[in-house]
């Protein structure tokens, strides 16, 4: 099992109240292994660097099916913890044991998704 981000609209008519929005054919949606949950973004080392929205994976289980959301008007600072984690992606890196190309590749991938949700007018979901 992966994480995948994808994007997404409030929909009262939509299953859980939003419509997750069809990706471009080719498009990247993996933000890491489901181990990366825990062991990368909810790491100690993320929350070091300073990142709040990314660990908040390390605490969705199973049992409470959560979701991490990025609501349309917290898009910008989401994109910022993104940017700064990927110029830390050799600190990361060391303290994870992921390989720092891995980490930017995933970082890329939801920095690209947070630009087709500005598009959409529409949030981010990370599940």
């Amino acid at each position: 099992m992966s994480l995948s981000v994808r994007i997404w609209i409030p929909d009262e008519n939509a299953y859980a109240g939003r419509r997750v929005v069809d990706d471009p054919p080719r498009t990247e949606t993996s933000a890491g292994g489901e181990f990366t949950r825990h062991q990368l973004w909810g790491s100690t080392a993320a929350r070091r660097l300073g990142a709040t929205f990314l660990p908040q994976l390390g605490e969705i289980t199973l049992e409470n099916r959560g979701n991490l959301m990025i609501p349309p008007d917290r898009l910008d600072a989401f994109e910022q913890e993104c940017r700064h984690l990927a110029e830390h992606a050799g600190e990361l890196a060391a303290a994870t044991g992921y390989e720092p190309g891995y980490i930017t590749d995933r970082l890329a991938t939801i920095r690209n998704a947070v630009d087709r949700a500005r598009a959409a007018n529409g949030s981010i979901l990370i599940w």
